[in-house]
């Protein structure tokens, strides 16, 4: 999947958009729903291998902020 971010608008896309890659996110799919839905910190799932984040840093250190966390009620825990 890619996610596409162009400022306050985020498209998810099943086929490639032909953009090219910022950053690359490699995980479980069961791993990037736990941290977005705040059951799992993405600093801790990234140091411990099950995320590997692969390009630029600057996009990567940023990650949890513009990944953001689901508006379940599972999604409302602090993430750090």
């Amino acid at each position: 999947m890619w996610l596409v971010i162009d400022g306050e608008k985020v498209d998810l896309c099943l086929t490639d958009p032909g953009y090219d890659v910022d950053l690359y996110v490699s995980c479980p799919l069961r791993t990037m729903t736990a941290v977005w839905m705040g059951m799992a910190k993405l600093n801790s799932e990234v140091e411990a291998a099950h995320i590997q984040l692969t390009g630029d840093r600057s996009i990567a250190k940023s990650m949890q902020q513009w990944l953001g966390l689901s508006r379940s009620p599972q999604g409302q825990r602090a993430v750090g």
